[in-house]
């Protein structure tokens, strides 16, 4: 028995991994390319990722003949201790100048980042994944008094995952208990932004192909 047909499981989450899409978006005649610098960040508690399938089906001669699924988005929501002011800033389009930033209320749109991480399961396999578009949508904040009590709060940020516009892809997902993985680690693949198929032979070096 492989591992690909064995019962696995996932055990918990490894590090947040961010990369920001060159210039802030990507165009839809070519694959999006990203900052060399993947920040790698020991800060996740969860996250929650959820999906927005539409179905369509179609009858003929009283029976269901088509019955096809699109997802145009993910919603992901990433509760965490703490991220690098850097990193928000990035995320939210904001220039610092002498460490002050300004919020107005006129129409903008954010910067395009991937998002991924690493979960191992319970036989030491792991599973990686890219979302290679995503944009936050909101980032709540509340300021508590501090007391007796040592506490460090759980702060959340929301994202959407939305398709790239060369090749329409949301997520890109490696798991090492597949077969085909052929000695491909997790951490190979969060080494750089896997966003298409073409993309794939940069995986070669890590298994000497």
């Amino acid at each position: 028995m492989t591992k690909a047909q064995e019962m696995l499981y996932p055990v918990g989450v490894e590090n947040l991994f961010i990369a920001f899409m060159t210039g802030g978006k990507d165009l839809p005649n070519t694959v999006p390319t990203y900052d060399e610098n993947i920040y790698s960040i020991p800060t996740i508690e969860t996250i929650g990722i959820a999906g927005a399938p539409a179905t369509t089906r179609k009858w003929a001669s009283n029976k269901i003949f088509v019955n096809v699924t699109k997802n145009n988005q993910f919603t992901l929501t990433l509760d965490h201790t703490a991220l690098p002011v850097e990193v928000v800033d990035k995320m939210e389009g904001k220039t610092p100048v002498k460490g002050v930033v300004f919020e107005t209320a006129e129409l903008k749109e954010l910067p395009y980042f991937a998002i991924g991480f690493i979960a191992p399961l319970n036989d030491g396999s792991k599973i990686a994944r890219w979302y290679p578009r995503c944009q936050v949508t909101t980032n709540d904040e509340s300021f508590t008094t501090g007391n007796e009590e040592a506490t460090v709060p759980t702060q959340q940020l929301v994202m959407t995952a939305t398709p790239l516009l060369f090749n329409n892809a949301t997520k890109v997902d490696f798991n090492s208990a597949r077969d085909s993985a052929g000695g491909v680690t997790a951490e190979d693949f969060m080494a750089q932004v896997i966003a298409d198929e073409s993309q794939l032979t940069l995986l070669d070096a890590a298994t000497g192909v």
